[in-house]
């Protein structure tokens, strides 16, 4: 599968394990993140109904964010991309 390819190619591009996984949003602008953790990358796609394809583009698109060096963003309609802001180390 062309997916599973181009992931295993990120990977190897970037050193790490990249975990694929699909959620749900209520959010109908979302369109996925990437969440850097320790020792992989989490790719988080929309995939409101499974068993359809439509979320191939955003996970094609996510990907390709990962390879540049995209980590710890949020993907919107329009490609738009919202850097997440993590939280100072006090928790406020």
């Amino acid at each position: 599968m062309l997916i599973d390819r181009l992931k295993e190619q990120v990977e190897r591009q970037i050193g790490k394990p990249v975990i694929l996984r699909g959620l749900q949003s209520p959010a109908p602008e979302f369109r996925g993140r990437i969440t850097e953790r320790p020792g992989y990358v989490l790719v988080e796609y929309r995939d409101d109904v499974a068993g359809y394809f439509w979320h191939y583009d955003t996970i094609r698109r996510l990907l390709a964010l990962v390879a540049e060096g995209q980590r710890n963003v949020t993907l919107c309609e329009g490609d738009i991309i919202f850097p997440d802001i993590p939280m100072n180390q006090s928790g406020q």
